[in-house]
């Protein structure tokens, strides 16, 4: 399914269309949305509508607000115990995760624990590299597909440390995740949760993020915990399903959350003045919450000010398609929480 990338009239934030977009961010490489952003020229005539002479009165200009492709990397357990109905459910939520999240900044690829070559086997190529238009070759991998008897998770996952493995995943100039559905622990190796929560921290030291979907777990689960506990996302146990709608439900938050909460602000002087920063969804002023700890508002999420978070409650507003436009303004001093 080809992916209208760069159009204007139709963008998704998790997963409705939005249709007041004011432009497409597409120098520099970047191709993900753009809101709020009208060249920089003009400022906020609102910010003291009255008559008076108020000296205090701040003007606002608008800022780029974009949020750019992130590659998410499946890597699904077909082992035996994931045989018939549970290998049936796993390819129907991939399938249908990939056709809500298709016009969205999310980009995927696939790989499999373990590869197709056969019992406690990772050598294989990556199945499908993570890039834009990949829904197809997902789609055709999958179908063909059997499931094979063990489960070679650690050296699966160690196989994403290697940068020429998948560089589409990992050595992408965007956020990259792996997002792992498995029933259970590794069944090839005598590896602990310890090994697996040290393997874990190189991969996210390395930018790759992991987060993991326990569906069906019939096997000991500390492994999975001590990914998710270690992955670098707010997920930090594995989300549990043990159906068809309950994985189709763990993997649209996870998807929703990667893409709908994280922007960038391409400004210098934003960067460098971070305290004249403000937020607003559809026109209402959104709090600065350091912690997110009222749920809603926004943060910034690094340290160089380039990036904003919006908090859990907020970001779900997006997510849930309640939110028309997002803008971001420099001038006036940033309203804290």
């Amino acid at each position: 399914m080809m992916r209208s990338r760069m159009s204007c009239a139709e963008v998704v934030v998790g997963v409705a269309i939005l249709v007041s977009i004011q432009g497409c961010w597409m120098s520099a490489g970047r191709t993900g949305p753009l809101y709020g952003w009208d060249g920089g020229t003009d400022t906020d005539s609102d910010v003291d509508s009255d008559t008076d002479t108020d000296t205090d009165a701040c003007e606002e200009q608008n800022l780029l607000i974009y949020n750019d492709p992130a590659r998410v990397l499946i890597l699904q357990d077909h082992s035996s115990s994931m045989a018939e109905e549970n290998w049936d459910i796993a390819r129907s939520a991939i399938y249908a995760l990939l056709t809500t999240f298709t016009y969205t900044s999310l980009e995927f690829g696939l790989d499999t624990v373990p590869d197709p070559n056969g019992d406690c086997q990772v050598d294989a190529p990556i199945i499908v590299d993570c890039g834009p238009d990949t829904e197809s070759a997902i789609h055709g991998a999958l179908a063909g597909m059997s499931t094979i008897v063990s489960t070679p998770l650690y050296e699966a996952l160690h196989n994403f440390l290697d940068p020429d493995y998948a560089p589409g995943c990992t050595e992408s100039e965007y956020a990259e995740y792996i997002l792992l559905v498995a029933d259970g622990e590794d069944s090839c190796s005598s590896v602990t949760a310890g090994d697996f929560a040290e393997l874990t921290q190189e991969l996210v030291l390395s930018g790759i993020k992991v987060i993991v979907v326990g569906f069906n777990v019939v096997w000991d689960a500390e492994q999975l915990n001590a990914i998710a506990a270690n992955g670098g996302t707010a997920f930090t146990t594995y989300l549990d399903a043990d159906d068809e709608p309950s994985l189709d439900a763990a993997l649209a938050a996870i998807a929703v959350s990667i893409d709908s909460c994280f922007f960038f602000i391409d400004s210098a002087a934003a960067s460098a003045h971070p305290e004249l920063v403000n937020c607003y969804f559809d026109g209402a002023l959104l709090y600065m919450d350091e912690d997110c700890s009222s749920g809603s508002g926004w943060r910034w999420a690094d340290e160089e000010h380039t990036q904003i978070e919006f908090c859990p409650d907020s970001c779900a507003l997006l997510g849930a398609g309640e939110v028309d436009e997002i803008t971001a303004t420099y001038g006036c001093d940033t309203v804290v929480e």
